[in-house]
């Protein structure tokens, strides 16, 4: 369905007339199979959606760049926002908004900073910021709960190791898909995502490991320790202090 439904947008933004009000009943239908629930609309269509756009204008940036002066890329780039905003009227959920104008504005100002010399250096700064304080605050958050829960059970604090390892893979998902998408892997951002990833705890990490060995009262299937464990691995590349770690987790077993 979300194949159909994205083609239609891609459509619609080459100047196609569709039907927005059918898209919007699909759509509606989408939320409505997860009860208000957003996780079916994220998960079936809004990704890919997501994904879609950034390809989308990716492309048509590429073209853009070497055909127009900047100021007339800017104007482009102006309008492609205006009409995306009101697609988010037309059709799509309100909550998809702020995502799908971030994807655009990330890829536009790559492009146009990659033509200045150095000029990509303060652009992968801020990336490299904006990772680390998104992490940053997942930690505080983590820490902060397990600071006040003490003495729980261990079902509640090992749900809470779950969540934390699931907020933390899905801002590493989200971060790489920018990177790849819309700094078009340059090996710049691939290294201020690295760098902003360093500053997760290591302590951590050692208590969600923990929580998939020994699982406590907490009980995963395999399927979901798999990918859990998959998804920890990754983020295992980002710790500088390989040592250290190695040393924590032989403290945890």
């Amino acid at each position: 369905m979300h194949l159909c439904t994205i083609t239609q947008i891609d459509r619609e933004r080459e100047g196609e007339q569709i039907d927005r009000a059918l898209l919007k009943s699909v759509l509606g239908i989408i939320v409505e199979i997860g009860m208000g629930n957003m996780d079916v609309y994220e998960t079936d269509f809004e990704g890919f959606m997501l994904q879609d756009t950034a390809a989308y204008y990716s492309h048509k940036a590429a073209s853009w760049i070497e055909e127009d002066s900047c100021p007339d890329y800017m104007l482009k780039a102006e309008e492609c926002l205006k009409r995306e905003k009101e697609r988010v009227g037309h059709y799509l959920h309100a909550s998809s908004e702020q995502k799908l104008l971030e994807v655009e504005d990330l890829s536009w100002m790559y492009r146009l900073f990659c033509r200045i010399s150095r000029g990509l250096e303060p652009v992968a700064a801020i990336f490299r910021q904006h990772v680390t304080d998104e992490g940053t605050m997942l930690v505080k958050q983590a820490a902060d709960a397990a600071s006040s829960n003490k003495g729980e059970k261990k079902d509640s604090v090992g749900a809470q190791e779950q969540a934390f390892v699931c907020n933390v893979n899905e801002l590493h998902d989200k971060c790489l898909l920018y990177v790849s998408e819309c700094f078009l892997n340059d090996s710049l951002f691939h290294k201020a995502l690295k760098e902003a990833f360093c500053n997760i705890s290591e302590e951590l990490l050692v208590t969600v490991f923990d929580l998939l060995k020994k699982g406590g009262s907490v009980k995963l299937s395999d399927e979901a320790i798999e990918d859990t464990s998959e998804k920890v691995g990754e983020l295992l590349a980002y710790i500088g202090d390989q040592d250290l770690f190695a040393e924590l987790w032989r403290y945890s077993v």
